[in-house]
């Protein structure tokens, strides 16, 4: 019997149509299922179920309508006050963070002016570092030479007491740090103990622009000279040649470059350094993605002197091509540890909120073409450095040697060789 219907009469099956019946049956069921939950949802979620079932049957869900309506439903039912600022600078971190690789990342508004300052390796203060001693004390480490702090008469190993009449303690480290802090040309009240002396003072110190020193140097035995790079910022090349030129006043014959613990910095400032030390040819090219090259090089007469690098596991970036640059073209012979392995390029994209992003946009080269990410530079010859050994803060442009530096060893017994 073939199917009949009309508008008044049902659709009849025969004996030998169970098995559509059967289906018809079973899409009920399905159906069934599909508006109970459905039902669910819009109990759950109210107005937000409209454009979720709409965006589910169209198949299109965009991704601005679902972050609505995440935002829509954590607001309705999250058991806690949201912050929408918090929530946003979460969306924003998240996106670059999470499909991106580890140097790219979100940089909020209110923390971009000091990311702006430490690449630019100056920032407003007194010139002091602190840490936590084993007595839980803010305890001065360093005084940077020449600064506000220097001229106030504080010395290191001096305790911080107070700020602005709020006491230093452990639990207020990092508000008590940014108080130190502030706008140039004023001033900031702080409570200091002496314990060499068993004295406390009070000093009130003014604010001042303070030039990070990333340099610093000193002529060694047998007219050896030695040349630190702590990172490559803004002022880096400035600290660089005088360095450079007052150590070859005092006829420098060989020159150690040290790269250790050096985490980069900006490429304009180490193919400047490098342009003093490499004659006419390449220092690097970078690529990005769309297989654009663009290649820096040197124009200078180079350095005629001999010359070796000390680098270790965390000298990165801007130091491993640094280190590169000058193996590559045979100007020095590399001492210490294969580096870190860093060999991409990272631009910061200032946005009109005064946030930005840092993104990864290239790879760079060395002039033998090779791609140092996730492998390094290996040393000439390999020295790894006693178990505690440790190289001293940069306060000053004179250079502060450490003890047992078997590395820096290696490197003056190098060049004794060549010299000779």
């Amino acid at each position: 019997m073939e199917e009949m219907e009309n508008n008044n009469t049902p659709t009849i099956h025969s004996h030998n149509d169970e098995r559509a019946l059967k289906h018809e049956f079973n899409k009920g069921v399905v159906i069934g299922i599909i508006l109970a939950v459905l039902f669910i949802i819009l109990a759950v979620l109210g107005k937000n179920a409209y454009v979720i079932y709409s965006n589910i049957l169209k198949g299109n869900i965009d991704y601005e309508s679902k972050a609505k309506i995440i935002y829509d439903t954590l607001s309705e039912h999250y058991v806690d006050e949201i912050s929408d600022d918090e929530l946003y600078e979460g969306i924003y971190s998240g996106m670059v963070n999470y499909t991106t690789d580890q140097y790219s990342y979100y940089i909020p508004a209110e923390s971009y002016e000091d990311f702006v300052s430490g690449t630019a390796g100056e920032y407003v203060g007194i010139g002091i570092v602190v840490s936590v001693d084993e007595n839980e004390n803010i305890a001065i480490q360093y005084v940077i030479e020449g600064s506000p702090a220097e001229k106030a008469g504080i010395l290191p190993d001096d305790l911080l007491v107070s700020v602005d009449g709020v006491k230093a303690t452990l639990e207020n480290y990092y508000d008590v740090v940014d108080m130190v802090k502030g706008e140039e040309g004023t001033t900031v009240d702080l409570e200091i103990y002496r314990p060499a002396q068993a004295m406390t003072m009070e000093k009130t110190v003014e604010r001042a622009n303070i030039d990070t020193i990333t340099v610093s140097h000193t002529m060694l035995d047998n007219d050896i000279g030695y040349i630190r790079i702590s990172e490559f910022d803004s002022i880096t090349y400035d600290q660089f040649k005088a360095a450079l030129d007052e150590l070859s006043d005092k006829g420098m014959k060989g020159v150690v470059m040290d790269v250790r613990d050096n985490p980069g910095g900006l490429l304009t400032s180490v193919t400047a350094v490098l342009d003093e030390l490499l004659n006419e040819g390449v220092i690097t090219y970078t690529e990005d993605k769309y297989g654009n090259k663009e290649y820096e090089y040197s124009t200078g007469d180079g350095i005629d002197i001999p010359v070796v690098v000390i680098a270790n596991s965390s000298s990165a970036s801007a130091a491993e091509l640094f280190t590169a640059a000058l193996k590559d073209r045979g100007v020095a012979k590399v001492v210490g540890e294969t580096t870190y392995g860093k060999g991409i390029v990272q631009t910061t994209f200032p946005l009109s909120d005064g946030s930005a992003v840092k993104i990864t946009t290239a790879k760079y080269y060395t002039p033998k073409g090779v791609c140092i990410q996730g492998i390094g530079i290996e040393p000439d010859d390999e020295v790894k450095a006693l178990p505690d050994f440790e190289l001293p803060y940069m306060a000053s442009a004179s250079a502060e040697l450490a003890e047992d530096d078997i590395q820096l060893e290696k490197a003056v017994e190098i060049l004794k060789g060549e010299i000779q």
